[in-house]
């Protein structure tokens, strides 16, 4: 389409296999819970995503997954953050997104994950909230994207998008 750039920036990695099996075997999959290990085994895939954003050309930038509550939350997570947004409302958003998936699911025909999520997270003491205020608790999003790789003028071009100003 003219005056659109398509960038596919793969953030899965799907041939770590281990690890993919291990967020299945833990019941991480489809929910913040895998959040942490994500970060902390694909620092350099995470960084290449918001460097993206950071040379996408003026305008807005869409991110997205299959349904936008795994990668596509975990980046939002990575945005606001950079972005200085409260922990708690970076959480509350994740929760919106997870709300507005049931009405996808219903127009797919298929069941909502939510409830099966609900009672993972459950299980563990947790909520779609608590897993998000546990991803972010102690993490510097700053320091972890320069050491996966991103620049600070790139961390700078991306905060100031997010905040519609120019950079100097």
């Amino acid at each position: 389409m003219p005056g659109i750039d398509r960038l596919e920036v793969p953030l899965d990695d799907i041939d770590d296999v281990e690890f993919w099996q291990q967020v299945n075997r833990e019941q991480l999959n489809g929910s913040p819970l895998y959040y942490p290990l994500f970060l902390q085994r694909k620092a350099g895939r995470c960084a290449a995503v918001i460097k993206a954003i950071a040379h996408a050309a003026p305008g807005g930038v869409l991110f997205h997954c299959g349904a936008g509550r795994d990668r596509t939350g975990l980046i939002t997570l990575l945005l606001l953050a950079l972005a200085d947004v409260e922990p708690q409302a970076i959480a509350a958003d994740y929760d919106m997104s997870a709300e507005a998936l049931e009405a996808l699911f219903a127009a797919m025909g298929t069941d909502d994950q939510g409830p099966v999520i609900e009672a993972i997270l459950a299980k563990r003491g947790t909520t779609t909230e608590g897993a998000v205020l546990a991803a972010l608790d102690g993490f510097d999003v700053e320091h972890y994207l320069l050491d996966a790789g991103a620049s600070r003028e790139e961390l700078r071009d991306v905060r100031h998008r997010l905040s519609g100003s120019r950079a100097h």
